[in-house]
């Protein structure tokens, strides 16, 4: 099994103080990832699941990307492989609160049933 290192839940500036990203000001699980594919799973008190897989573009290569999937949807679609996959709705948030992309009007079939976040810039070639 991969070695991860998580440390204790922390308020956010103190996350921050060693070198972790913060998102509002709420209790922080800072972890660090080992290089390689790997998935953190969370529950929420409601039973909702939600996974973030962190990907390589080389086997045991450090994450470049992230999906995203939420497990307890109504409708489902047929994955790369045949199996089904739940659809959720999302939307991106740019600049000045800016809705880029919104889910919730679409048809079922154009729903999301994984999101893609690309660690890197606009600017990086290494993707």
């Amino acid at each position: 099994m991969n070695d991860i290192t998580s440390l204790p839940v922390m308020t956010a500036r103190d996350a921050q103080a060693i070198g972790f990203a913060a998102f509002n000001a709420v209790p922080t699980l800072p972890i660090d990832l080992p290089d390689g594919g790997f998935t953190l799973s969370a529950k929420t008190s409601e039973g909702r699941r939600i996974t973030f897989y962190f990907g390589p573009y080389v086997t045991g290569g450090p994450a470049r990307f992230v999906d995203i999937q939420y497990h307890d949807a109504a409708a489902t679609v047929q994955d790369a492989r045949g199996a089904p996959a739940p659809l959720f709705d999302i939307f991106t948030i740019g600049h000045g609160d800016r809705r880029a992309y919104d889910s919730r009007s679409d048809e079922t079939i154009g729903k999301p049933s994984i999101v893609v976040i690309l660690l890197s810039g606009p600017a990086d070639d290494d993707h």
